[in-house]
Order: structure tokens, then sequence, then C-alpha cells
């Protein structure tokens, strides 16, 4: 059955006429201006009260709580909300001397004016290659999340006899992420969005905590901001083995990649593999997924720029869900793409020149898109 919440007005006619019908004839007891006024107030306090019953019925579900039902849920399960996180990454410094050194708080900075501080003292190799250095973010949000081989710069100027022009190391800088959201009638800042936030909640409460199961394992690697997806693989890579595969997807991101830096990498590893989770008798590994590109060829009805990239969308989207050992195989992945774009005919011609893609199951291998080849439908 279907309920609906009266309005003030609906609420201030039934009070009119209720109390006109009690008070109010040739022996009226109330004055009409009176009762006009009685009504309304009788009203409001009703109609508070409803609101007030609304939102505690709306509240006992996650599907449809608001944002301070969900954090007060969170706070029972034991499952905050991600915090806003700042981008990490490493940048490849190059000097002429073995002895010189990047003080921690060094800041570096793009030409858009996005700095980045580095974590800790480091001293630098020297050599033609250059030294990976760790820097970190001065600002939380997705503005520091900058594709590799970016050209940065000292801010305060570069020290004696390194070079000047340091470089975004393997990877880029990930992991930045900043969203407003309002709690209480104040703003915070999170790391995830307040429906991703949903989501997580209901998928703590379908799978409650089993002592070591794959959910718990997914539970604990996808509280980190730079974590989207994890990949419980079971007796692997021998009996009693648990390999934790973590993936980032970021469409804010410049390029393709799912990557995760090591720096998470770790984070999540050391919280995971503590003595309050893991269970005993687990061996437990904790690494990145790897990029594997593939190159597509797809034929589509109509073949034009709007289709084009809803079917892109759509690829993105669907490649996220394999896992390493699967297979990405163009029947399955046609299907796939032609139920979720706006494309009239769609078929995948080929993977990588081929029928099929296997995903490595040792290397952790995640399929991205590289080269795609629009084809008419009809040729």
């Amino acid at each position: 059955m279907a309920f609906s919440t009266p309005s003030l007005n609906d609420f201030v006619r039934t009070a009119e006429n209720g109390l006109a019908s009690a008070f109010y004839g040739e022996g009226s007891v109330l004055r009409k201006g009176v009762l006009k006024v009685l009504a309304r107030v009788f009203a409001g306090v009703a109609f508070m009260l409803v609101l007030l019953l609304r939102s505690m019925w709306r509240n006992l579900f996650l599907t449809s709580s608001d944002v301070e039902g969900l954090v007060n849920a969170g706070t029972d399960f034991s499952l905050p909300n991600k915090p806003e996180s700042y981008a990490r990454g490493k940048v490849i410094v190059k000097a002429e001397s073995v002895s010189t050194t990047i003080p921690q708080g060094t800041v570096l900075t793009t030409e858009d004016g996005v700095e980045f501080e580095a974590v800790s003292d480091t001293v630098l190799a020297g050599g033609s290659e250059g030294t990976p250095v760790s820097f970190l973010a001065v600002e939380s949000g997705e503005g520091g999340n900058i594709p590799e081989g970016t050209v940065l710069e000292f801010r305060d100027g570069s020290p004696d006899g390194v070079d000047s022009e340091p470089i975004v190391g393997d990877g880029g800088f990930f992991g930045g992420a900043s969203y407003e959201v309002v709690v209480n009638g104040g703003v915070e800042r999170w790391g995830e969005t307040v429906e991703n936030y949903r989501s997580r909640l209901l998928e703590y409460r379908r799978n409650q905590p089993c002592g070591g199961c794959v959910s718990d394992y997914k539970s604990w690697a996808e509280r980190f901001a730079g974590v989207s997806r994890c990949i419980v693989n079971q007796n692997y890579p021998h009996a009693g083995g648990v390999r934790c595969v973590l993936c980032h997807f970021d469409d804010q991101l410049v390029g393709e990649s799912v990557e995760v830096g090591e720096a998470v990498v770790q984070d999540v590893e050391d919280y995971v593999t503590s003595d309050e989770r893991r269970p005993v008798t687990a061996a437990v590994t904790v690494v990145s997924c790897k990029d594997k590109e593939l190159d597509f060829t797809i034929c589509i009805e109509p073949n034009n720029n709007n289709i084009r990239a809803s079917v892109r969308s759509a690829l993105k989207n669907a490649l996220r869900s394999y896992s390493p050992g699967d297979t990405v195989r163009t029947e399955a992945l046609s299907v796939k793409l032609l139920e979720s774009s706006n494309a009239e005919k769609l078929a995948v011609f080929a993977i990588s020149g081929g029928q099929y893609a296997f995903l490595d199951m040792d290397d952790a291998e995640m399929p991205i898109i590289g080269e795609i080849d629009w084809r008419d439908y009809n040729a």
C-alpha cells in the first residue's frame, strides 16, 4: 500500500472543518477569525509531527536514508565514510652528485599552480635515470591527480646540482578525492560520494562479517579512498592463501589506468594483515592490478561521435566488471555494450586482432581501453 504525506494546506483545511463543525454555528463559541488562527496552529503542530515520523521511517532503511542516517548507520557498523584524500606519487629527480638531498617539505608545482610536498628527506643517487622521490599533494581532491610524464618545477628554486624540471614517475599522482557533503547543517569533505557510501553500507549489511570470508576482505580494502574495487582470490597462490587485487576507477584521471599506487597498496596491506582482522590461518598478500591494454574493432549504427562516446563509456564500465583469470570475448562484450549504450546496432568485431583476450591470473591483469577502430555496422 502506498502512503503519501499530506501538505500543510491539507492539514489546515481538515482542522478548520473540524473546529467549525464543533464550535461554529448559531451558538458559536469561537469567532471565525479566532477559529482560523487555531486551525493553523493545530495544523502546523500536526504537520511537524508527520514530517518527523516520515524522516524516522525513511532512516530505518539504508536505501532511503538521508546523509545523517547513513552516518549514524556507519557509526553502528564501525564503517565510517572515507575521509578526503590527497594525491600521492613519485617524482623522478636527477642530480649531478650522489650526496644531494631533497629535504622533507620541498615543494614542487605544476604550471597550473598545483603543489606537491616531499614526504621525507631523500638522498639522490645521481646518474642519468634519476631517483624516485615520494611527494604528497598539498591540497586534497582530484586536482592533484596528474598523469605520469608531467614536468614539474621547484616552487622555491631548485637545490644546487639538481635538475630544475623533475618529472612525474610511473603511475602519476593518484588517489586524491574530495566531495562536499552537508551533514547536520554543516559542510564536510568526504573522500567518496554519498551514494558510494550508501552502497558500501548496503554491501556490509547484506554480507555480515564471517571471520575472513570474501566480503570481509572486500570491506577492509574498499574503505580506503584510493581503492574502488578489491578482487579476492581464495586459496591463491596456495592452499590457505588469500590475494587481494586492488583497482582504482576514476573518470577524472587522464588516461585509462586502473592500477593502484604502492603507497595505497601498503596502507591496505597493513590494515588487512593486522592481528585484529586477518584470520590466524590465512597468508594474505595485497597487490595492485596490472593494466592490460586491449584494442577493439567495433561496428556500430549509427556511426557518429555521440554514439561513439556512449559506447566508449559503456565499454569502460564493462571492462571494470572483469577479474584476473577471466576471458574477454567478443560475443559477450557485444551483448553488454548493446544493452548499456545508445547504439541501435553494435558488434565487437575483434579484440586485439582476435575473438578473445585472456587476463593473466598471476600478473593480476585488468583490461583497459587501448585503440578503438570504429566501423559502420553494415560495412
